[in-house]
C-alpha cells in the first residue's frame, strides 16, 4: 500500500514538472546551485574553525642593533702532549680510546680539564663596539669540540661597520705545516647563534638556527650580518612554544643526555647539570660514547621540546679572506652589520570571520539570487510559516471552545427555565385543587 502510494506521488511529481519545461530547468538549475552552495560553505565553515596560516615579510629600520652571540671551538679540540700521558688517541671520541686510561690515578673529570683550552689560550683580545667589558664570555665542554667559550653581548649598538661590530683576536699553538690529520686544518669553529638559544654541538639539537664558518690560522676574515625574525604560529602542523623559560635548543640537549644516563647508567664531563655518578671504569666510558652518538639524532619532542614560535637567525657573509701573520699562530675576525635593515617574517590567520562573510553572499547572491531584502522575506515567510499561523490556529481553536461552551450554557438555561416552568404549572394546579 505504501509502495503504492509513494510511486503514486512520484508519478504526480513528474506530471507536475514535465507539464511546464520552464518549472523543470527552474528546478534543476535550482538542485544544480544548492549542492555547489553547500559544498562551498562546508568549505567555508571548515576554513573559519581551521583557517589556513599564511606568510608575510616586511623590512624595518632599527634605530639600535642586537648583536648575536658567538661561540668558538678549536681545532683541534683536545692537546697531544696531555692524551699522550694518558695512554689516549687524539681524540677521545673512539670507542677504543679509553683501553689504556688508568681510571685508578685519574678521573675523566681530571682528563677532560688538563686536555682541552682555557679562555686564556683562545683569546689575545676582544671587543664589542671597541669594548670588552660589552661581552660575556661563559665556557661549555662538549665530547667532539672539547671546550667551546662563547660571547655574549651584553650592549645594543647605534651605528652600523666596522667600529661598531665584534673583534675578536684568537691564539692557537699549532700552524699549518705542524699539523698533519687529512683534510683537516689548524683553526677555529664559530658558530653564530641567538644568545637565548645557546649553543650545543648535536645538529639535530641546533635545528638550523646556527650560522658556521671555519676561520684557519694565520687568518683574517671580515664577516657581514643580516639578521631575520621569524614570528610562527602554533598549529597542528607545526609546533612551537610561546614559553620562554628555557632555551628549545638546551631543552632538546638535557633530554639527550637523560637518554643516554638512563641506559649507560653514568655519566661523562661534557654532561653537567645531571644528579649521577661519571663513568668510572672503560667499559663503561666506551657504552656512554658509544649511545652518546647513537642518540644525537633522536626527536626530543617526546620530552615537550618544542620549537620556539619566535626565532631570530642570523646570516653570515664573508666578503674578505686574507692572511694575517704576527709572531705566533692568530686569527682575526671581524663582525658587523653594514646596515640597520631587519627582515620580519610573520604568520597569520588567512581567513576570519571578514571573508567568511564575504564568501556567503558570494555563494548564495550569486548561485540563488539571494540579497539582502531577499533574505529578509525569506525570513519573513518562515516566522509567518512558523509562528503566525500556529497563533491563528489557538485563535480559531479558542472561539470555537467559547462557542461550545456559550452553546453548553444556553443549553443549561433553558433546561433550568423548563424546569421552573413545570414547577410553577404543578403549584398552579395544586392551588386550584385546595380551593375546589
Amino acid at each position: 500500500m505504501i509502495k503504492e502510494k509513494l510511486k503514486g506521488k512520484f508519478w504526480d511529481t513528474l506530471h507536475f514538472l514535465c507539464y511546464d519545461p520552464k518549472r523543470l530547468v527552474r528546478v534543476i538549475v535550482l538542485s544544480i546551485c544548492s549542492v555547489v552552495v553547500i559544498f562551498q560553505l562546508t568549505e567555508c565553515f571548515h576554513k573559519l574553525i581551521h583557517p589556513p596560516i599564511s606568510t608575510h615579510s616586511r623590512f624595518e629600520l632599527n634605530d639600535s642593533m642586537q648583536y648575536p652571540a658567538i661561540t668558538f671551538c678549536r681545532n683541534p679540540p683536545y692537546k697531544f702532549d696531555v692524551m699522550q700521558r694518558y695512554n689516549l688517541t687524539q681524540h677521545p671520541k673512539y670507542a677504543s680510546a679509553f683501553n689504556k686510561f688508568d681510571f685508578n690515578e685519574s678521573t675523566l673529570e681530571e682528563l677532560f680539564h688538563e686536555a682541552t683550552y682555557s679562555k686564556t689560550d683562545f683569546f689575545i683580545q676582544y671587543g664589542l663596539n671597541g669594548l670588552a667589558e660589552n661581552i660575556e664570555i661563559t665556557s661549555g665542554m662538549h665530547l667532539d669540540m672539547g671546550q667551546c667559550f662563547t660571547m655574549n653581548p651584553l650592549v645594543t649598538t647605534e651605528h652600523s661597520w666596522k667600529a661598531a661590530g665584534y673583534s675578536i683576536l684568537l691564539m692557537h699553538d699549532t700552524r699549518n705545516d705542524e699539523y698533519f690529520l687529512g683534510d683537516d686544518v689548524p683553526g677555529w669553529h664559530v658558530f653564530i647563534h641567538d644568545q637565548s638559544e645557546g649553543f650545543a654541538e648535536n645538529r639535530m639539537q641546533s635545528s638550523g638556527r646556527i650560522e658556521y664558518l671555519f676561520v684557519e690560522v694565520d687568518e683574517e676574515v671580515e664577516v657581514k650580518l643580516s639578521t631575520q625574525h621569524f614570528y610562527m604560529l602554533p598549529s597542528a602542523d607545526n609546533l612551537c612554544t610561546t614559553e620562554t623559560d628555557m632555551s628549545s635548543t638546551r631543552c632538546s640537549e638535557l633530554c639527550h643526555w637523560h637518554r643516554v644516563v638512563d641506559i649507560v647508567g653514568c655519566t661523562g664531563p661534557w654532561m653537567p647539570d645531571i644528579d649521577v655518578d661519571q663513568c668510572d671504569t672503560a667499559n663503561e666510558t666506551q657504552q656512554l660514547i658509544k649511545h652518546y652518538k647513537l642518540q644525537a639524532d633522536q626527536d626530543s619532542v617526546i620530552c615537550g621540546c618544542f620549537q620556539p614560535c619566535s626565532t631570530t637567525i642570523y646570516t653570515a657573509f664573508v666578503m674578505n679572506r686574507k692572511k694575517f701573520n704576527i709572531t705566533i699562530p692568530a686569527g682575526q675576525i671581524w663582525l658587523y652589520y653594514t646596515s640597520k635593515m631587519v627582515t620580519i617574517v610573520e604568520e597569520f590567520h588567512g581567513y576570519d570571520l571578514t571573508q567568511f562573510v564575504a564568501d556567503l553572499g558570494g555563494s548564495l547572491g550569486f548561485l540563488l539570487g539571494l540579497s539582502v531584502l531577499g533574505l529578509i522575506g525569506l525570513l519573513e515567510k518562515i516566522v509567518e510559516l512558523l509562528f503566525i499561523r500556529r497563533l491563528i490556529a489557538e485563535k480559531v481553536s479558542k472561539r470555537k471552545q467559547d462557542k461550545e461552551q456559550q452553546k453548553a450554557n444556553d443549553q443549561k438555561g433553558d433546561e433550568i427555565s423548563q424546569n421552573f416552568s413545570n414547577e410553577c404549572s404543578d403549584t398552579t394546579l395544586a392551588v386550584a385543587a385546595v380551593k375546589s
